[in-house]
């Protein structure tokens, strides 16, 4: 397919109404209406033609064809592509990811509604745009977050919050789904207190461990919020209790990792030894008691995996 650039009248183009950008910095644009309006658009942007009507509508390049119109330019250099939806669809996305000042919210909504009109799960638009299917997943997380909540946060990757509402604090956040009016408030405090990803995830912790001392706990600091829970897992008996046999089957002993005294474990394999344990958890053979307990202590893990995983990423 070769590349059609012609001048257009700013009028002859329309929006696509389902640009993933949905809100413009007023100040933004109009730095770069009066950059236009000196230099001129030095970058086309991308149209496809409207059959059976003089009109293009954009596939990229929204926000300098809105700076056109504040800047008075009468025509702007467009490449014409006849590209169908999909195409166009996958264009858009991966122009705007990345883009930092596209919200976490409006970048979220593409990506699930791309999912639904291209019938793609996350591996398969990962594909697409070029990027980890672990990736995808992240960026999808604010959608589980209450809407009032979601639209507060803002993308400032590898740089300090200064009391923004981060994607790494939305995946705390949305560890208090089940109690929205406590999860507001650590939203507020957030802000207010400028905390940290670490200290949300101390805060968060220290909330679900102790729900019914919400407001006790949202009073303190930092510090104090260490002392509402157990940081460690209760260490492993010297010798495996006796095994368990369920009802119409055979004992199953548990699997005890031991480490010989003095010695150091290698980061690594320290994991992969946590991995190989969970690996022999059975939900079948687990009391209705034992899987509750087991849910909340693999939540807790969840969150402390995912505070590492930052750290390091950080490092």
């Amino acid at each position: 397919m070769g590349v059609d650039v012609r001048m257009i009248p700013v009028s002859q183009i329309v929006e696509d109404p389902e640009q993933p950008r949905r809100d413009m910095d007023p100040e933004s644009l109009q730095g770069l209406a009066d950059s236009l309006r000196q230099h001129g658009m030095l970058q086309a942007i991308v149209v496809k033609p409207l059959h059976h009507v003089n009109m293009y509508q954009i596939v990229i390049g929204e926000r300098r064809w809105r700076a056109a119109q504040m800047a008075g330019l009468y025509e702007i250099p467009c490449i014409v592509r006849d590209v169908d939806p999909e195409e166009a669809l996958t264009d858009q996305l991966i122009e705007n990811l990345q883009r930092e000042d596209l919200r976490p919210i409006d970048r979220a909504r593409a990506l699930q509604n791309a999912k639904s009109r291209l019938g793609l799960t996350n591996r398969d638009l990962a594909s697409r745009l070029g990027i980890s299917e672990r990736m995808v997943g992240y960026m999808l997380e604010v959608l589980d977050l209450p809407e009032e909540i979601a639209g507060q946060v803002v993308s400032r990757p590898n740089r300090p919050a200064e009391g923004a509402i981060t994607e790494k604090h939305a995946r705390f956040l949305k560890q208090l789904n089940e109690m929205p009016d406590v999860q507001a408030q650590v939203a507020e405090k957030i802000k207010s207190d400028q905390l940290s990803t670490d200290e949300t995830a101390k805060l968060v912790r220290a909330l679900r461990a102790s729900p019914e001392r919400a407001e006790e706990i949202l009073r303190g600091a930092a510090p104090d919020w260490a002392e509402w829970v157990n940081p460690e897992l209760p260490p492993l008996p010297e010798e495996a209790p006796a095994p368990v046999a369920p009802s119409g089957g055979t004992a199953v002993a548990p699997t005890v990792m031991t480490v010989p005294a003095g010695s150091a474990r290698e980061p690594a394999e320290v994991v992969r030894a946590a991995i190989e344990l969970l690996g022999d958890l059975e939900p079948a053979r687990m009391t209705p008691e034992q899987r509750v307990e087991t849910v909340e202590v693999l939540r807790s893990l969840l969150i402390v995996a995912e505070t590492l995983i930052d750290q390091l990423m950080e490092e």
